[in-house]
């Protein structure tokens, strides 16, 4: 039987499993913070959660509806649309298959796919880790090198963070890259991390 192998920080988890771009020698699992997602300059607007858990995680970023059907609430929960009209995320769904899952189709089929999203956001736990390590999602600013070491040592592995600008021009907390071996099994050590586009040494991490 296979193991169960996200995406928010998330980890949604913006939680998408991409191939690297040259070889196919792993797996990213990204996960963002959806704070950091709507109080952007591009004016992107949250629907309504409808979870009290989306609201408290990291959520999944990054199909084939008969295919997950099984598993849909829990992609909802942790991989939902956060931007409106949506009132579902199969579009969201959809996308994140066809850009990044087809990639993997050789290892893994769609529900594969679906299905170890959302077991590596739930065996890696984002902001419990910070919150440990007094790294709280309240408009604070922090050290980025203490948001990497911080979840370095929950997670055993250096994580890629990744930043955007709120309306004010900061830079702030928005992903989590970690890495998943090519099988989709374990963690691994990135042996690459892509752009992080955090223009200071100090980010902050806006409420949701």
């Amino acid at each position: 039987m296979r193991i169960p192998t996200t995406v928010s920080l998330g980890v949604a988890l913006l939680l998408a499993f991409a191939c690297s771009v040259q070889a196919y020698d792993f797996f990213y699992s990204v996960q963002q913070w959806p704070g950091s997602y709507c109080d952007t300059s591009s004016g992107a607007v949250i629907r309504p959660m409808e979870s009290p858990n989306q609201i408290l995680q990291f959520t999944v970023s990054g199909p084939i509806m008969r295919m997950i059907q099984d598993i849909q609430s829990s992609l909802q929960t942790y991989w939902p649309s956060l931007h409106c009209p949506s009132s579902n995320s199969s579009s969201l769904w959809a996308d994140e298959w066809a850009t990044h899952g087809t990639c993997s189709e050789t290892t893994l089929d769609e529900h594969s796919y679906f299905q170890d999203a959302l077991y590596f956001k739930n065996q890696t736990f984002i902001l419990q880790c910070l919150k440990s390590k007094a790294i709280f999602p309240n408009g604070g600013s922090y050290m980025l090198d203490s948001i990497i070491t911080a979840l370095t040592s929950c997670l055993g592995h250096v994580p890629g963070i990744g930043c955007n600008q709120d309306t004010s021009g900061r830079y702030q907390l928005y992903l989590v890259y970690l890495c998943i071996n090519p099988s989709g099994t374990l963690l691994m050590d990135c042996p690459v991390y892509p752009s992080s586009g955090c223009g200071s040494s100090v980010v902050y991490f806006p409420s949701f």
